[in-house]
């Protein structure tokens, strides 16, 4: 996720600098990639009342720990696939990989 520093501001400080100054409140995935970089942890955000960005946060830090015990990826539909799965909303993602079947994985294993 890209954030441009001015945005970065906008959020720590709460608020935008145009006149007249405006509230800003992070979206959670936001909060929650802004918090990761800078090594908050998610109970911290829960804490501080941003129970959604600390689940996307939880979420991230899943991802990179699996990211991390995986071997390279070679072929990149490989990596399009998982991100495709990551992207949908966590109860989405548990159906769909819950609805891969023995006999679906098998499909697919045999092309």
């Amino acid at each position: 996720m890209r954030l441009g520093g001015g945005r970065w501001r906008h959020i720590e400080q709460g608020y935008t600098r145009r006149i007249p100054y405006t509230p800003t409140t992070a979206p959670a995935k936001t909060l929650a990639h802004m918090a990761n970089t800078v090594g908050v942890q998610p109970d911290q955000l829960a804490d501080a009342g941003r129970a959604d960005a600390a689940e996307i946060l939880r979420e991230i830090k899943r991802q990179e720990a699996a990211e991390e015990r995986a071997p390279g990826l070679t072929d990149p539909r490989v990596q399009m696939a998982v991100d495709i799965l990551m992207d949908l909303p966590p109860h989405v993602r548990e159906e769909t990989l819950r609805r891969l079947s023995p006999e679906h994985r098998r499909r697919i294993e045999e092309g």
